[in-house]
């Protein structure tokens, strides 16, 4: 799960613009796309079907749409002003029906996994706003290769599960373990989404690099989430079986 926004701010980088992106705008586009997933995803679970299995072809719809999305928006980030919000809405109806599914096994765990996500999220900007962490080109190309090894991983896991089943633990110590790792890595991504903010108002990014750059913060943001709810999952599971 290679962020995009990595590859893009280098072409971005050697051209000039009349308007640029500021820190304000990246702001409110941020804010924006992180509202309309929420709202998205809380009316999927409030008006859809209950039944969560009658929600699997909504989901699968909504995922395709999303991916499609994401992918223009990677490849074509001047109209991310158009791709993005829609990308949201549709990421939102498929954390709608996760959550709702995840919700009916263990009551609680979507707010759980909500607050904690925001919550490292908020630690991981506490900690680059201080320089605590300080994203140097050999910081960036470790969380990077940390980050492609993870999407080989979950693309290797994938062709196993087709022919065969999946390699990775989903439950047990070995199984968090792992998790945690990779929530780890998520986690780390946070540093580059804002550190990219940081250099698309310092170098005169153009205006539309405000959504692009939301637009990756949203990835990773639903990233993290995804994995923080299977760790709660795998621990209140683990709880159950002992």
């Amino acid at each position: 799960m290679s962020n995009p926004a990595f590859r893009v701010m280098e072409r971005e980088s050697s051209v000039s613009y009349e308007e640029t992106a500021t820190l304000n705008g990246t702001i409110k586009k941020t804010i924006g796309l992180f509202g309309v997933t929420i709202v998205s995803a809380i009316a999927t679970g409030m008006f859809l079907p209950s039944v969560v299995s009658s929600l699997y072809p909504v989901m699968i719809m909504a995922m395709i749409v999303a991916a499609i999305l994401a992918v223009v928006t990677c490849f074509k980030p001047n109209i991310a002003e158009y791709t993005t919000p829609g990308y949201a809405v549709f990421e939102g109806v498929t954390l709608g029906v996760i959550s709702l599914a995840f919700e009916h096994m263990y009551a609680g765990i979507v707010a759980i996994a909500v607050a904690t996500t925001f919550a490292v999220m908020g630690v991981m900007l506490f900690l680059w706003q201080q320089r605590i962490i300080v994203v140097t080109e050999k910081v960036r190309s470790i969380i990077i290769s940390l980050t492609m090894g993870v999407a080989a991983l979950y693309i290797i896991n994938m062709i196993a599960s087709m022919f065969w089943t999946s390699f990775l633990p989903r439950s047990g110590v070995v199984g968090i373990g792992i998790a945690v790792v990779i929530a780890a890595v998520a986690a780390f991504n946070f540093l580059l989404d804002f550190d990219n903010i940081e250099q698309s108002v310092k170098q005169g990014m153009p205006k539309y690099m405000e959504y692009f750059n939301a637009f990756s913060l949203l990835l990773t943001l639903v990233w993290l989430y995804l994995e923080i709810l299977r760790i709660i999952q795998m621990v209140m599971s683990f709880g159950k079986d002992d």
